[in-house]
């Protein structure tokens, strides 16, 4: 089992274990901590084991706490014990849902934020990992002083790379960078407390959805969860925006009341949810994503049924002019829609969904469209486009990374969008009045990004853009003997979206394997 956590892929890593089923809870988690943890860590004056009581964390940072104990300190513990004690540090020595904002999208492994650490973090912290990672924990002074030995012990070359060597690295970091930690990220907050003695909310019922999938775009759907144990049970029906239909089926487990973590399968191909339930348990959003390549997935938000009128989206979000088409209105309780903007609605049909509207977009309109139902809204839920004045890729700037050739290590993906607007009251392109009309339908491209890369033929080498889907697949790994050096399939790339006499244009590298890919990078 240690041998197979080396080398699998760490986003499976974090599906498979924060999903292992808890059989029955038969001892507490208490209990648990005890048998397994105490061996090393000693109890303090107060009987709570050292270390451990002076941290809080996400379920990944936990997981990855037991499973870096497993790989380097030879700790023998069962998947499911596992589990229970992951849920349990997580449920009592977790995270508010307001210390995670700003840093989700770590955990939700979007493969496109670019992070700006200040410094000394930026120095000291993010020269080998996230700053989000460091954010994502809270820790005594004491501990985060420790936590600089740890660094220390476990890397003793830290002090000898790029940002260490030239400065009084451990100085640094004893005098300015833990007291700061400890100001920054404390293990005692007002919102911990809050929420810890808050009424948690109950992921079973109906949820209604929108999201988009990497081949076939906007979807709409809905879960039903239900289980008195977890992991609860998922079930559901997905649709996309062109009529296709597909079994939605899944387990999901919930952490400190309210980190929603699921694998679902959709028409037999398998998906993460690592979302993020509201305090009040009526909507609950973040990010789905291939379970096989984390780098393919889209934003995912649900609402609730049962607490009132709720609007989750619109498919499609965006709809060329002088076509009449309808639209469905993603959501709850949905008994009365009014629409306000650049349509005619000539008719609707409530649904399991929320309700499917008729529209009668004239041509030449360009505008957008506020949806209300009763106290819900969705204000510029849809757009309504006859042209398009400029385009955007987004992400403007994307990584993708070559793989496979017998290694261990699977080609990485990168996934585009092209985003049209429109030029705003200054009527020019690229000002801060531009209108966001939403992704459209776009031919795909690639070219050199500069001369070097036309040099070496980077185009030719890197992998392959589908011309449709805005999907680029690196090249395999490996030395190529057709390049200079037989150096490997690496490139830097134009990434061009047309629609009709209107592009955009974004930045590509294509670069190594990550060989270390923790759930928390």
């Amino acid at each position: 089992m240690i041998e197979r956590l080396r080398k699998g892929h760490a986003a499976g890593l974090a599906g498979l274990l924060l999903l292992t089923p808890i059989p029955g809870l038969a001892q507490d988690g208490a209990t648990l901590l005890e048998e397994n943890c105490a061996g090393c860590h000693a109890p303090g004056e107060n009987g709570a084991l050292s270390r451990i009581a002076g941290q809080r964390k996400s379920p990944e940072g936990w997981l990855m706490t037991i499973v870096r104990m497993r790989l380097f300190h030879g700790m023998e513990i069962d998947n499911d014990v596992q589990s229970q004690l992951v849920h349990y540090l997580a449920d009592t020595q977790g995270l508010a849902p307001s210390e995670t904002e700003g840093y989700r999208y770590i955990l939700e492994r979007e493969p496109a934020v670019v992070e700006e650490i200040d410094a000394p973090l930026g120095e000291m912290c993010s020269r080998c990992h996230s700053g989000a990672r460091v954010a994502l924990q809270r820790r005594t002074q004491d501990e985060w002083d420790l936590h600089i030995d740890f660094h220390v012990g476990q890397w003793p070359t830290l002090e000898y790379q790029a940002l260490g060597r030239d400065r009084e690295w451990l100085k640094i970091a004893r005098e300015e960078v833990v007291p700061m930690l400890a100001e920054k990220y404390p293990f005692e907050t007002e919102a911990w407390s809050t929420w810890q003695s808050a009424e948690k909310s109950d992921a079973n019922g109906t949820w209604v959805f929108t999201t988009r999938l990497p081949s076939k775009g906007e979807a709409y759907g809905t879960l039903e969860v239900s289980g008195e144990t977890q992991p609860y049970t998922v079930a559901g029906t997905l649709k996309t925006a062109n009529g296709d239909e597909f079994a939605v089926s899944g387990k999901l487990n919930v952490y400190t009341g309210y980190e929603w973590r699921a694998n679902i399968e959709i028409g037999g191909t398998t998906y993460r949810q690592v979302l993020a339930m509201s305090e009040d348990g009526s909507t609950v959003s973040g990010r789905q994503f291939l379970h096989a390549e984390d780098s393919l997935g889209a934003a995912f938000k649900a609402v609730k049924a049962g607490d009132g009128p709720a609007i989750a989206g619109v498919v499609p979000s965006t709809l060329a002019a002088g076509e009449a088409t309808t639209v469905q209105i993603v959501g709850t309780d949905l008994s009365s829609i009014d629409l306000s903007g650049a349509v005619v609605a000539s008719g609707g049909t409530a649904n399991a969904y929320g309700a499917a509207i008729e529209l009668s977009p004239d041509a030449g309109t360009d505008g957008t469209v506020s949806i209300a139902a009763g106290d819900a809204s969705d204000k510029d839920g849809l757009a309504v486009y006859s042209h398009i004045d400029s385009l955007k890729v987004e992400p403007e700037f994307g990584v993708a990374r070559v793989g496979g050739g017998g290694g261990s290590a699977g080609k990485v993906p990168a996934r585009f969008d092209a985003v049209g607007y429109w030029n705003g009251p200054d009527g020019q392109a690229g000002t801060e009045d531009d209108v966001r009309i939403g992704i459209i339908p776009a031919t795909w491209s690639v070219a050199a990004f500069n001369e070097e890369a036309e040099v070496l033929k980077d185009v030719e080498h890197a992998g392959e853009m589908d011309t449709s889907l805005g999907i680029f697949m690196p090249a395999v790994a490996g030395p190529n003997p057709e390049r200079p050096f037989s150096t490997n399939n690496a490139g830097n790339l134009k990434v061009v979206a047309t629609n009709g006499d209107v592009s955009g244009e974004g930045q590509l590298i294509v670069t190594v394997q990550r060989w270390n890919d923790p759930p928390i990078r």
